[in-house]
């Protein structure tokens, strides 16, 4: 069994933080009921967003756990192998009074953290494969805490989706597998500046809390002398507020024996209901987790029917976060369709039936992006790193070969049993290498006719990244200089860089194009990315006119250029610019360069594309409005 060292840790008392009451009814709620799938607590750092989940921890009540390596609950329905077994014998699980913890996963965990690996060093001394359990089998009917989840790595990700939708976790290595039960509490912090949180597990995460500093004096004041001493004295601390504490502690604890018994009234759910689809999400997750968040506050003020009102003070939590742009861009796309063939099915029954009346529709003009914009190279399998996760199968370790020390130690173990002779292995690996797509806007006046067309393109761009969850990055081409409007973390929430798209629109005050800078801060962001993530393919899409007329030279040259000095000395030196920062962009990214100029009279974008050896199109080929 692994060791694990501990130290003794005092976390700061819930009864004494101040302010915060929305995060603290989130937390105190998601412990009532599980149901409500967890909380997701955002915030810039040093608002006391670890400091407020730690301290609810010390809140948990003692919960009757099964003495079997995953806690489970012996009166309840989702038993590890082990109790099932003892169930089935006739026998009676042993269990005792065990108080509830937060299970801390930090960022870096691999992949067996978190979901357990075949024990290597019971493979190598004793020739018997045992599972080593992950940080999910301490998690079940626990609080799983994720500091910077925005953070997290995919696989861990995925892991952590797949449990909490199934409240089983499946581990397969090879020619072996386990399933373990882990139902648990999420609660995860952020810091939306360090990059948004993928959607998919935004959408499992019951209640959303934005935790913002303390707006008084009066408060900003007693955080500190509260801190201040607890800095100096934390078991004195601690114990000053433990009759609260137990008070609520035991408070907690009367609520989740209560919220079985809470009835919600039918004018709650229609209050949850339709707000929901007044605010127009689709999400039926919404109304869910806002229907038991009001059971749980009902349960927490000791009543036994949840109200309107209980819905309208929890509601906001439940909502925040829901609506995506994209999946609104898509449904739109679904109705039209379902439209245009149920048009076509009344004319084509009309013609049937004799009606010689013509059935007329509305021509409505759209946008059509051309497929051969949206086209990119394959990503070619490789070698799948150590970090990367597991290998996905092994073979027979050959000559030149990269041994595999616990696949190979498995088959010793299993090759012992069965009387076979065990065989080195070598990891048959493949993985898909990571894919970041940069989008440079040119959104300065001279662009301002093509603005609808460019921003149609963009989404059309962001579609197939955001179903294969790669990442993009929005870099705005505008005024003295460029900017990055989603860097390549925050780019994994597509929806905002959808969002951020649409916010570029073209006007007076833009009319100096800074495209040698943007193309220079597409540059750095490629060269970021592949070296956070060796192999990786860059996809740099710009759009523009080619009208290059702010140069790369510091504030001086800034200064002439927003006063017009120079004007065609400064845009040679910065298309210049731009063909030097495109000659280093060849080889290591793929360069798309699409000219908004109507009659292509600058041919600054066809020869970045030439030296990057990437594509290039004329907006009008690529993009058009149509009936």
């Amino acid at each position: 069994m692994a060791s694990v060292a501990r130290v003794t840790y005092t976390p700061f008392p819930f009864a004494a933080i101040v302010g915060q009451d929305e995060a603290k009814l989130a937390l105190i709620l998601a412990s009532i009921n599980p149901r409500v799938g967890g909380v997701l607590l955002s915030g810039p750092k040093g608002t006391g967003k670890t400091t407020i989940v730690r301290a609810a921890g010390e809140l948990l009540p003692a919960l009757d756990r099964a003495l079997c390596a995953y806690g489970c609950d012996p009166a309840g329905s989702n038993l590890c192998a082990t109790c099932a077994a003892t169930l089935d014998r006739g026998e009676i699980i042993k269990s005792k009074k065990i108080r509830g913890e937060i299970v801390e996963l930090p960022t870096s965990a691999q992949l067996d953290d978190v979901v357990g690996a075949v024990d290597l060093k019971a493979a190598l001394e004793r020739s018997t494969i045992d599972f080593r359990p992950g940080l999910l089998a301490r998690a079940n009917r626990n609080v799983l805490y994720v500091d910077e989840i925005n953070l997290l790595s995919d696989l861990a990700v995925d892991a952590l989706l797949d449990a909490a939708a199934q409240g089983v976790v499946h581990v397969k290595r090879g020619q072996h597998a386990i399933d373990y039960p882990s139902r648990f509490t999420l609660i995860g912090t952020m810091n939306p500046e360090e990059g948004e949180l993928r959607p998919q597990i935004t959408d499992r995460i019951g209640l959303r809390v934005f935790v913002k500093s303390a707006p008084s004096f009066e408060e900003r004041l007693e955080i500190y002398r509260r801190n201040a001493a607890f800095a100096r004295d934390a078991r004195g601390v601690a114990a000053a507020y433990e009759a609260a504490t137990k008070k609520l502690r035991t408070r907690l604890s009367n609520a989740m024996k209560r919220i079985e018994s809470v009835i919600v009234e039918p004018a709650a759910e229609a209050a949850a209901i339709e707000a929901t689809a007044r605010l127009g999400i689709d999400s039926h997750r919404t109304e869910f987790v806002a229907l038991e968040a009001a059971s749980a506050l009902a349960a927490w003020e000791g009543r036994d029917r949840a109200t309107p009102a209980d819905v309208a003070r929890v509601f906001p939590l439940a909502a925040r976060l829901r609506r995506s742009r994209l999946r609104v861009e898509a449904q739109s796309e679904h109705l039209q369709e379902d439209a245009a063939i149920a048009a076509a099915l009344e004319a084509t029954l009309g013609e049937n039936a004799g009606d010689d009346a013509p059935n007329e529709t509305e021509h409505v003009p759209r946008i059509v992006v051309a497929p051969e914009l949206t086209q990119k190279t394959p990503l070619a399998q490789r070698p799948q790193r150590e970090r990367e996760g597991l290998p996905i199968g092994t073979q027979t370790l050959q000559p030149g070969g990269r041994l595999d020390i616990g696949a190979t130690l498995i088959d010793r173990a299993a090759s012992s049993k069965s009387g076979m002779t065990p065989e080195p292995k070598e990891p048959l690996d493949a993985a898909t290498p990571m894919r970041l797509s940069i989008l440079v806007v040119d959104a300065s006046l001279s662009t301002q006719k093509s603005s609808e067309l460019v921003r149609a393109a963009g989404r059309e761009l962001l579609r197939p990244i955001y179903t294969e969850r790669e990442r993009a990055a929005l870099i705005s081409c505008w005024g003295p200089r460029a900017e990055i409007a989603v860097d390549e973390n925050t780019g994994r929430n597509i929806d905002l860089v959808a969002a951020r798209l649409d916010e570029l629109e073209p006007g007076a005050i833009r009319a100096l194009t800074p495209l040698p800078e943007a193309l220079e801060l597409a540059r750095t962001i490629a060269e970021r990315f592949r070296r956070s993530h060796p192999g990786g393919e860059v996809d740099v899409a710009v759009f523009s006119d080619g009208r290059a007329n702010v140069p790369i030279g510091g504030e001086a040259m800034l200064a002439s250029a927003i006063g017009g000095d120079g004007a065609r000395e400064l845009g040679e030196l910065a298309s210049e610019q731009c063909r030097h920062i495109a000659s280093q962009l060849a080889g290591r990214t793929n360069l798309t360069c699409v000219n908004l100029d109507e009659y292509e009279s600058h041919p600054l974008m066809r020869e970045l594309a030439t030296l990057a050896r990437g594509r290039y199109f004329p907006l009008s080929a690529v993009v058009a409005k149509i009936l």
